[in-house]
């Protein structure tokens, strides 16, 4: 349960009132093994002696959703599972997954599992993934966790922020506008905005991301950034490209979150995005990044 999304560090000073994050990108799973889809039915999925039964990939994976399946009710006989996986990675993120589907159950209990993984990339995200799953339960609570997110503590925040504006809005443009953090966290706040509230409603996603402080440049365009990548989610890029034109003074910023979408898939598609962008600058960071190669986590 991989979250988060990559910012490209970027200098605290803006270099001009067009200059907008450049791309999100989403650190991708570790390789692993889709399991067959699953029977309708109350009955378990997956057991013990299934999983032992398999070899390889398909035993890691089956060990896996076991331990998924009984993350609410039974961390402990979760984590055993886990401790099954023999591909160190996934053994590591399994663990995480599991204190994230446990803590909206008992967070006390899930915040123990953390500290016990070793790699910090995965410990991080064991916080992360306790934060996301109260995003809608308890705010102060999910984003005080992003705190001990370490190097996810930025796409954290982004996440949690952004899935709080899917239950209420107000609270979450609230949160943004108390300028917190440095310009690039704050900044990041307002795509999440424009992102999470666009996946849902992007006509209200467009009132959001107007009445975002237009004192710092960057924080609208940050908005409308995350308000064309989630349309583009959605929509075939010619339809995201139109609705990116309607909005004045920022088709720009929504077109560069059309491409940064785009190039998940294809970066050929990506760039030709970027033609559409009037802004001589952006248009050529834009197709910069277009071309760049992706980032590995």
């Amino acid at each position: 349960m991989v979250h988060g999304v990559g910012l490209d560090p970027e200098s605290e000073t803006s270099e001009s009132t067009q200059e907008i994050s450049e791309y999100i990108e989403v650190p991708p799973k570790p390789d692993g093994v889709d399991l067959e889809q699953a029977g309708e039915g109350e009955s378990d999925l997956y057991n013990w002696a299934d999983c032992l039964a398999r070899n390889g990939d398909f035993r890691d994976a089956c060990f896996r959703a076991l331990a998924w399946q009984w993350a609410a009710e039974d961390p402990d006989g979760a984590l055993e599972s886990c401790a099954m996986v023999q591909v160190s990675e996934q053994r590591w993120e399994c663990e995480s997954d599991v204190a994230e589907l446990h803590a909206p159950v008992d967070r006390e209990r899930a915040e123990r599992i953390c500290p016990s993984i070793p790699p910090r990339k995965w410990r991080d995200q064991c916080w992360f993934g306790i934060a996301l799953s109260h995003s809608h339960i308890d705010f102060d609570y999910a984003r005080d966790t992003c705190n001990q997110a370490g190097r996810w503590r930025d796409f954290c925040r982004h996440d949690v922020n952004g899935e709080i504006s899917q239950v209420d809005p107000e609270e979450a443009l609230r949160w943004c506008e108390l300028e917190e953090g440095t310009l690039l966290q704050r900044k990041t706040c307002f795509h999440g905005l424009g992102k999470y509230i666009g996946r849902e409603n992007p006509s209200l996603a467009v009132e959001y991301c107007q009445r975002v402080p237009t004192h710092e440049p960057l924080y609208p365009e940050n908005c409308f950034h995350g308000l064309g990548w989630a349309v583009a989610e959605s929509s075939p890029v010619g339809e995201s490209i139109g609705f990116c034109d309607m909005l004045d003074g920022y088709s720009d910023s929504c077109l560069l979150g059309v491409s940064a979408n785009a190039k998940r898939v294809d970066s050929g598609l990506a760039y030709e995005v970027c033609g559409g962008v009037v802004n001589d600058n952006l248009r050529g960071r834009c197709e910069a990044f277009a071309q760049r190669e992706r980032v590995e986590w």
